[in-house]
């Protein structure tokens, strides 16, 4: 029988955060290079099934990651060692998935590795498993598992470069004197894109060589996908010896592609195995290297790989919860790499798969960044999409492999003026104001006013029109084919209250430099004022409608009409945003966010699960969205006038969402949840925006 390992779980933080931080394992005591304390989880007990639901990632700033489950079973084809950009922060390709690991120690073999196959998990090394520690924050973030049996200690380490497509593998090795000790690791390739999977082909698809001290895998087709990996030298550390040996390993199982009802099976190819041998202790470290030109650059690499801190201590303080939000809110920060231009910051929506979104970078730049004191960081973000603004609109996201940006967004550009706003209120940076971030937000407004892309334009009252039936161009853009689940086409209520605090802002902004601008901008927001309330309200639900369209009113309760009252800019009546908060309370707040649909609707769905057609009918009809905490909180705070009674409330919203850094993505919050209890996490594992949004929020309640 294995042993039982077991959930770090972080209890209710209130009174005594630091007794009870230390209680479960989390060291609150402040490491001097980073802001962020290192958080090691230890893994108590708990079922082989719920272990595979508790997930570890670290990044390297360039949009690489390293992730899997605390008991090393892959459970993704996104999981392994080794996810390496080819340009970043994107063309992302797994690598080294990882490996078959083992130590022989006389009589004794302790198996490491644990790899799910159909009929059930082999090796099984986490039956060995006593410990796993795991620090975020860097400055070179790492994990480790801990194995013992029979006198025999195992430590193996795995280290994310910052900085480079780079990771690190050590392996500590203890037993008693005098025992000889062998080390085997097997590294498993599978040098493919990171959304694909790899079947054996007849012909081998990468080259392979070594020296000995070696492996060099080179993709035939093309060459510069490129694997090294190799033993590093240096004091205390033992040589470990390649001796190719090519032989594939069929039908791992991964249960989360398949629970998700994707192709979950993949074959990887065994290159051979490292050896080294010692006697009662031993220590060898591996590096592996991404996309490097020959071994030898490989190699300078190594050696020369940069340790920046990635977190700044003056920003993070005392409090734990914030100290672990500033660590997972570094984690989307990437930097974006240009043949034309310096390199920018930009910001990565979610892990494992998605890239830079203008959307999602812009409802999350004030917590990502602002938040964190990373002001020139929130500067190049802006000028990293202002760059690229076409026809007034900022675009919804860069392609994944070099194409043109995609536009369909109706809001990216409202959010990026507000968080246009955001920066210079920080900051005061006028000189970015006067440089660039004026004529951006003027041609928003000019853009929308003349009307723009996917018939985008004002109607007679002076709101927002967009889209048509066919296309999706708000937050709500699930479609499979040709089939919309939320048709929202039309005056989308969120976006008008966008639009309306756009003009407001850009009023007060241009009050100084371009006084006509800002007079028609102010006029221009009074109209909307004027009309808001007499468009969207639904006295039947005493809540607002979701969507106008012509003599049609959408009277669904959704979590958008929050927006009118949360952003300082409100065009709705003291008593009638007082109003909405409590209808979106009653009727959509659960524990983790807003539910996108209220449960009584025929449309609702509870569970988000099934083939992607079922999956993408749920995403915006029930499920719960953990970013929108931040703007329920905001709204709960402005209707009750940020009163310390208020603040206390909130805080208490939050506390199911700061115990869930603990519980799915070790450190991280999920894109979204379940709508019905007991509201099972969802979508990608680490969301920018829902990080951002409860470090805002946490934020607002303790300010």
């Amino acid at each position: 029988m294995g042993i039982r390992l077991g959930p770090c779980r972080m209890p209710r933080l209130e009174a005594n955060m630091e007794a009870q931080l230390e209680g479960i394992g989390m060291k609150s005591t402040p490491d001097k290079t980073a802001a962020c304390p290192r958080l090691p989880c230890r893994v108590l007990q708990g079922s082989l099934d719920n272990l595979l639901t508790r997930e570890w990632l670290l990044t390297n700033g360039l949009g690489g990651f390293a992730s899997g489950t605390v008991i090393g079973c892959p459970t993704r084809k996104y999981h392994g060692w080794l996810v390496a950009s080819r340009r970043p922060p994107l063309e992302r390709y797994l690598l080294l998935a990882g490996a078959v690991d083992r130590v022989h120690g006389g009589n004794v073999l302790v198996d490491l590795s644990s790899w799910e196959f159909n009929h059930g998990v082999e090796p099984a090394g986490h039956v060995h498993l006593v410990q796993f520690d795991f620090d975020p924050a860097g400055p070179d973030p790492w994990v480790r598992w801990t194995y013992a049996r029979d006198g025999i200690s195992v430590r193996r380490q795995l280290t994310f470069i910052t900085g480079r497509q780079m990771t690190r593998i050590r392996y500590d090795v203890e037993a008693p004197a005098n025992r000889p000790i062998l080390l085997e690791v097997a590294p498993m390739l599978a040098m493919r894109d990171f959304h694909g999977l790899r079947r054996q082909a007849a012909v081998d698809p990468w080259k392979l060589s070594t020296d000995g001290n070696w492996l060099w895998v080179q993709d035939r087709s093309h060459p510069d996908q490129t694997l090294a990996m190799f033993s590093r030298q240096g004091e205390g550390l033992s040589q470990a010896r390649f001796t190719p040996e090519r032989t594939w390993w069929h039908n791992i199982r991964y249960r989360i592609e398949l629970e998700r009802e994707y192709l979950g099976g993949e074959d990887l190819q065994r290159a051979g195995t490292f050896r080294a041998a010692g006697t009662g202790s031993l220590a060898v470290e591996f590096v592996a290297v991404g996309f490097a030109l020959t071994p030898e650059t490989a190699a300078q690499a190594a050696e020369t790989a940069i340790r920046p801190s990635r977190i700044r201590s003056n920003v993070a303080g005392d409090d734990p919860v914030r100290q672990a939000l500033v660590v997972a809110a570094d984690q989307f920060v990437v930097r974006r790499r240009s043949d034309r231009h310096r390199d920018q910051a930009t910001i990565i929506a979610g892990y494992p798969w998605f890239g830079d979104w203008g959307r999602d970078s812009f409802i999350c730049l004030e917590g990502i960044l602002l938040c964190t004191g990373r002001h020139a960081e929130a500067r190049e973000v802006l000028e990293t999409f202002a760059g690229v603004q076409r026809n007034g609109l900022i675009p919804n996201r860069f392609d994944d492999y070099g194409g043109e940006c995609e536009y369909n967004s109706v809001d990216a550009s409202l959010w990026y003026v507000h968080a246009a706003d955001a920066y210079l209120t920080a900051t005061g940076d006028t000189q970015a104001w006067r440089g660039f971030l004026a004529s951006v937000c003027r041609n928003v407004v000019d853009a929308f006013v003349r009307g723009t892309d996917f018939d985008i334009h004002l109607d007679e009252n002076g709101l927002i029109r967009c889209g048509h039936p066919q296309v999706q161009i708000t937050w709500m853009d699930a479609k499979c084919g040709d089939v919309v689940f939320t048709p929202r086409h039309g005056r989308p209520v969120e976006v008008n209250a966008l639009w309306h605090h756009t003009l407001r802002i850009l009023t007060r902004r241009f009050a100084d430099t371009d006084k006509r601008l800002s007079k028609r901008c102010r006029a221009l927001a009074d109209q909307v004022a004027g009309c808001f309330e007499r468009t969207y309200w639904n006295p039947a639900r005493n809540c607002l409608f979701d969507c106008v369209r012509d003599d049609e009113r959408d009277a669904a309760i959704r979590p958008n009409q929050i927006f009118a009252v949360s952003l300082v800019d409100s065009p709705l009546s003291a008593e009638k945003q007082a109003a909405v908060l409590e209808t979106v309370r009653t009727r959509l707040l659960t524990p983790y966010g807003l539910r996108s649909l209220a449960p009584d609707d025929p449309h609702y769905v509870g569970r988000f699960r099934g083939v992607q057609p079922v999956r993408d009918r749920a995403y915006h009809n029930g499920t719960v969205w953990s970013w929108l905490i931040g703007p329920f909180v905001e709204a709960h705070l402005r209707v009750h006038g940020f009163t310390a009674e208020a603040r206390t409330e909130a805080r208490q919203l939050l506390q199911p969402l700061v115990e869930h850094l603990s519980e799915a993505c070790l450190g991280s919050i999920s894109e979204n949840f379940d709508g019905d209890p007991p509201h099972r996490p969802g979508g990608c594992i680490a969301q920018a925006w829902s990080v951002a949004e409860l470090l805002r929020a946490w934020d607002l309640v303790n300010g």
